[in-house]
C-alpha cells in the first residue's frame, strides 16, 4: 500500500506516541496468541506421546507450579522476537504500532529481551501510560523505548 492510499488519520497519526487502549488492545491480542502457542505445543506433545506409546490419547497437564514460568519464558521469546526484528508482535501489527528506540530507530535484540522480561514481570507497568505525559510505560522508560503509530512495512534486521 502507497502512502497516498492510507487513511488520512493513520497519515496523521504516523510517528506519534501510542495510547492505552490502542496498547492494551494490542497486548490482549498477543495474551491469546501466547496462550494458543502454548496449547498448540501441549497438543504436539500430546500427539508426540501418542505416537509412542500408542492409545490413550492425552493432553499432557502441567502442574501449577510449573505452567507460570513456562508461559513467561514463552511470553519473552515470542515478545522478543517480534520487538527484535521488525518491532512489532502480531498485536501491535493488528493495531497499527511499532515499538522503537526513543530516538526511533529499531529496538535491537538486547532491548527487546530486556523489555520483554520487564513486561512479563510487571505488566502492570503499562497503567504508567494514562499518567505519562509522553505515553510511556515503566517498561519504556527503563529501556528507553516507545511505542508508535506505523503501518508502513520494515523488513526485520537480518
Amino acid at each position: 500500500m502507497t502512502a497516498t492510499g492510507r487513511h488520512p488519520l493513520a497519515e496523521a497519526l504516523g510517528g506519534h506516541r501510542a495510547g492505552f487502549a490502542s496498547r492494551a488492545m494490542a497486548d490482549a491480542v498477543d495474551f491469546g496468541i501466547v496462550w494458543l502457542i502454548g496449547l498448540a505445543l501441549l497438543l504436539s506433545a500430546g500427539v508426540v506421546h501418542y505416537l509412542l506409546t500408542g492409545p490413550p490419547f492425552g493432553v499432557p497437564a502441567l502442574r501449577l507450579w510449573l505452567s507460570g514460568p513456562l508461559g513467561g519464558l514463552l511470553a519473552v521469546a515470542y515478545l522478543t522476537a517480534g520487538w527484535g526484528t521488525t518491532g512489532r508482535t502480531l498485536g501491535k501489527q493488528l493495531a497499527g504500532l511499532r515499538v522503537v528506540h526513543r530516538t526511533g530507530n529499531r529496538l535491537g535484540p538486547v532491548r527487546a529481551l530486556l523489555r520483554a522480561v520487564l513486561y512479563v514481570l510487571f505488566p502492570v507497568g503499562l497503567l504508567w501510560v494514562l499518567v505519562s505525559r509522553h505515553n510511556a510505560s515503566v517498561q519504556d522508560l527503563l529501556v528507553r523505548s516507545a511505542v508508535v503509530y506505523d503501518w508502513s512495512y520494515h523488513a526485520p534486521d537480518t
